[in-house]
């Protein structure tokens, strides 16, 4: 090669090096540098240009930069499993059959600020049975993505004693049904035409209590206990709990089984586990003593009629995880200073909404029959008192046929048969014989007598 050409191509070099040098400096400054650009940076210009016009396949530092530069390059393939993947991970909103589900829906109703109460045709029982979610005050909207929106609202009821006449106050009792009836027709009817919640909502069952199960119903009934225990100094005085006239919890504590009180003072030696999954420690009362039945009365006529502690277990509060309802026991405990309480009794039934499966025996029972005899349907207190009972009864049957003797079945002596005189045997032998008398007769009259057939002659 000619020495014009090599001082041609040096020319060339140079001029590449003097474009390509403030692109490189610029971006040095702006990223830090690497394992790699340093290995760069340590090769002579004209090697640094000729790497960029062409690759030499003996390097593998420049092959692993490449590498690992058309890896950062996003995948559509990559794009369509992301999205496919949060598409399965996403809930399906149209779950009738879900309790659970329906649970979510209607706590959104809890707020007072948002929902009062409305008649039973459109409560919001009526509304999350459809598939409504409470969003605002007075408006629902459908879980799904139908876009029903509606806004509930009813005139205030009046009376002839707030200085109402009677045509006036007839007239807004007619304009009020009118609107309960119109608000129960959209109910339906305002979800979206291709919206499955205007075609199905929940069944009558969706509310009931799974307590038919005896040893289910008293493990909730344990739980439930063993929460309140950790507010026995929080919990109002046990003569102020107003219950009803059948419930007697002086003969349903006795009932409960033996080990009962004694498993409820251990767990309460041990951190809560809350329904969120959160352990909390807590300030707890001495155990409880299960041989002399001590008990809190209070904390198990509560546990008996649904009530159990919030998430928070230093809060006065107690609550309903199925009507959604809170009570706050500052308004019915003694105050240190003397003041009386805001409220004389505490109701534990009538505090539950008036849907609230606990007390509403027709809710309970799931049947959804109007015509149905209340008096034959059993409420969930009702149920969990009836549970423990069972229980008792089948402890005492096992521990009776355990304990007593078994007695084998003897052959009775002649001093306890007694002797027969011979006149009692022959009496005993007429009666024999007439009685296989009379089964021989019976006998005639039902075989079928059938002539016999003659042998066919021999062909």
């Amino acid at each position: 090669m000619s020495y014009a050409v090599e001082s041609k191509k040096r020319k060339f070099h140079r001029m590449l090096e003097s474009i390509s040098k403030p692109l490189a400096i610029e971006n040095a400054s702006k990223n830090p540098p690497s394992a790699s650009t340093m290995a760069t940076q340590d090769r002579t210009p004209a090697e640094l240009s000729i790497k960029k016009v062409r690759l030499d396949n003996n390097d593998p530092q420049d092959f692993a930069a490449v590498r690992n530069s058309t890896q950062k390059i996003a995948r559509p393939a990559v794009k369509r499993s992301s999205s496919s993947a949060s598409a399965s991970t996403t809930r399906p909103t149209f779950v009738p059959w879900d309790r659970e589900r329906f649970l979510e829906r209607l706590e959104t109703f809890r707020r007072v600020d948002r929902w009062t109460s409305k008649p039973a045709a459109i409560n919001e029982v009526q509304w999350a049975k459809r598939g409504w979610v409470c969003t605002d005050v007075s408006r629902v909207s459908c879980v799904s993505s139908c876009g029903g929106s509606v806004v509930v609202k009813l005139p205030d009821e009046i009376d002839e004693l707030d200085g109402f006449d009677m045509e006036k106050v007839q007239e807004r009792k007619q304009v009020r049904s009118r609107l309960v009836e119109e608000y129960q027709k959209q109910i339906t009817e305002e979800h979206g035409e291709n919206c499955p919640w205007r075609h199905r909502g929940c069944d009558a069952t969706i509310q009931h209590l799974p307590l038919t199960n005896v040893d289910v119903a008293i493990s909730g009934l344990q739980s439930r206990y063993s929460h309140l225990i950790h507010l026995a100094d929080k919990l109002p005085a046990f003569d102020t709990l107003l219950t009803p006239a059948e419930f007697d919890i002086e003969s349903l504590a006795e009932s409960l089984p033996v080990d009962w009180f004694d498993t409820a003072g251990r767990s309460m030696q041990e951190p809560i586990e809350r329904r969120d999954g959160s352990n909390e420690e807590v300030s707890t009362p001495p155990p409880v003593d299960s041989s002399s039945r001590a008990v809190n009365k209070t904390a198990l006529t509560l546990a008996f009629f649904g009530w159990d502690s919030t998430t928070d277990p230093r809060a006065d509060l107690v609550a309903c995880q199925t009507c959604f309802r809170r009570l706050g026991l500052w308004m019915y405990k003694l105050k240190e200073n003397g003041d009386p309480t805001v409220f004389d009794s505490l109701d534990v039934t009538t505090e539950h909404m008036d849907y609230c499966p606990w007390i509403d025996r027709v809710a309970q029972s799931g049947t959804g029959k109007s015509n149905q005899n209340p008096a034959s349907l059993r409420s969930g207190w009702e149920m969990v008192a009836e549970a423990v009972k069972v229980k008792h009864r089948r402890q005492v049957r096992s521990v009776v046929s355990v304990d007593s003797p078994r007695h084998e079945p003897s052959t009775p002596s002649a001093e306890e048969l007694g002797a027969k005189s011979p006149e009692d045997e022959e009496k005993k032998k007429a009666a024999d014989r007439e009685w296989w008398a009379k089964i021989r007769r019976m006998r005639q009259v039902l075989t079928h007598r059938t002539p016999r057939r003659k042998p066919a002659p021999p062909s």
